[in-house]
């Protein structure tokens, strides 16, 4: 006959249970689900706000918010507004889109200013900004309003040209 005496008890049963990998162990039941990704978005954070320090002037909500208004008015009456604006608070803006705007613009001298600061950022342009670069000087060479401009555009597509 079978012996019954080596049957374990439910306390065995369920000891065997928690050691099982099927079931999970109880630390890890009991343990708090911790979001993998929160010290990423905190790192990320931290990142954002020394670069922004960094910057100084133009790491401001203010400087972001000049800037928008910039792009944003774009092709009307007070987008030159906003252009003195910024260029008399901050100077000329890094960035490659800005500068394109205000080649648009019908102040010569700001449009000369841009295109001297694109000319120092040509070799940190990846090549799609320099097509992009490429186009607009090139339409500018053909429409320009005054022979300066033109003669500059010229001048720097010729760089271009040699650097890539």
């Amino acid at each position: 006959m079978v012996d019954y005496d080596d049957r374990p008890n439910w306390r065995e049963i369920d000891r065997r249970r928690d050691k099982s990998r099927h079931y999970g162990r109880l630390d890890e039941k009991t343990e708090k689900k911790v979001n993998p990704y929160a010290d990423r978005w905190i790192t990320g954070k931290r990142k954002e706000a020394i670069n922004r320090l960094l910057k100084g002037e133009k790491g401001t909500i203010e400087h972001d918010k000049l800037l928008n208004k910039i792009h944003s008015s774009y092709g009307t009456d007070s987008f030159i507004n906003y252009v003195k604006k910024y260029i008399d608070k901050y100077g000329l803006p890094d960035d490659l889109s800005t500068l394109l705007l205000i080649l648009d613009s019908n102040l010569t001298g700001y449009a000369m200013d841009a295109m001297e600061k694109l000319k120092e950022m040509i070799e940190t342009l990846s090549s799609r900004q320099r097509d992009d670069l490429k186009t607009k000087l090139n339409i500018i060479k053909m429409t320009g309003r005054s022979f300066e401009i033109k003669e500059r555009a010229r001048e720097i597509l010729e760089i271009i040209e040699s650097a890539g």
